[in-house]
C-alpha cells in the first residue's frame, strides 16, 4: 500500500488518477478548491473501494504561505512518507491575446499555475525524501508547446513549472517526472473549444490509467522520467 498525495483531485484526470490509485487500496490525500465535489468524491471512494482517504479543502488562488505551513505540518503527524504526488491542479478560464490579458488574471493564473506547486512542492519534499522510490509528477500541456498564441501566462506559467521540476531533479535524488500530456476531455477543454467534438480526443480515464502504467512499468511514452 503507498500513498499518493493528488491536487485538482474533485474533478477531471485529478479524480480519474484517484480511482485508479483507490483500485490498488493505496491511500490518497486530496486537494481541491470545491468543497462539496471533493466531499462527495469522499463518499463514492469510501463507498466503492473502502480505501484511506485524507481531503485537504483549499483554494490555491488564495492560499496562503501559513496555510501551507499548516497542511506540512498536519502531513508531517499523519504520514510517515508519501510516494507520490501529482501536481495536477491548473486554471485556465479563457484563451485570451497578451495584449488583451489583464494584469490581474496574469497573476491569478501564474499563482494558481505556478508558484502554487512551488508551495506544494516544499510542504511534500520532506516526506517524498523518506523513501527510495518517491516520485513527483508535474502534469504539462503539450498544446502550449505545439500552439503558444493565446495561453497567456497559463502558458508561461506551465512552461515555469517545466524549469521548476528539472531544477529540483538537478538538486535532489528524486524521481521528477514531466506528463506532456496532449488534448483530452474535459470541462475545461469543452469550454475552451465548445466546436471540438469531445469524442475525437480521450477521455481523462484513459490519460490517467496510461499515467499510471507508465509509473509502474517505468516507460516513458507519455511522461519523461529527468
Amino acid at each position: 500500500m503507498k500513498t499518493y498525495l493528488i491536487t485538482g483531485a474533485a474533478q477531471g484526470l485529478g479524480r480519474e488518477l484517484a480511482i485508479s490509485l483507490a483500485k490498488k487500496n493505496n491511500k490518497l490525500i486530496l486537494l481541491d478548491k470545491d468543497i462539496t465535489t471533493l466531499n462527495l468524491f469522499y463518499d463514492d471512494l469510501i463507498k466503492n473501494f473502502n480505501c484511506d482517504v485524507t481531503l485537504i479543502p483549499m483554494d490555491l488562488l488564495g492560499a496562503t504561505n501559513q496555510d501551507y505551513e499548516q497542511v506540512k505540518e498536519n502531513l508531517l503527524k499523519e504520514y510517515q512518507q508519501l510516494d507520490a504526488v501529482f501536481l495536477n491542479s491548473a486554471f485556465l478560464p479563457a484563451c485570451t491575446p497578451i495584449e488583451n490579458l489583464e494584469f490581474e488574471k496574469w497573476y491569478e493564473l501564474m499563482q494558481v499555475n505556478l508558484n502554487a506547486n512551488f508551495h506544494i512542492i516544499q510542504m511534500t519534499i520532506d516526506l517524498l525524501k523518506n523513501t527510495n522510490d518517491s516520485k513527483l509528477i508535474a502534469v504539462l500541456d503539450s498544446n502550449i508547446k505545439d500552439k503558444p498564441a493565446y495561453y497567456g501566462s497559463y502558458g508561461v506559467a506551465k512552461a515555469g513549472l517545466e524549469q521548476l521540476i528539472k531544477t529540483l531533479a538537478e538538486e535532489t535524488h528524486l524521481n521528477c517526472y514531466l506528463a506532456h500530456l496532449p488534448a483530452f476531455q474535459s470541462n475545461t477543454r469543452s469550454k475552451q473549444f465548445p466546436s471540438e467534438n469531445p469524442n475525437s480526443i480521450p477521455t481523462a480515464e484513459t490519460i490517467a490509467q496510461q499515467i499510471i502504467k507508465e509509473l509502474d512499468k517505468k516507460q516513458d511514452k507519455l511522461i519523461e522520467k529527468l
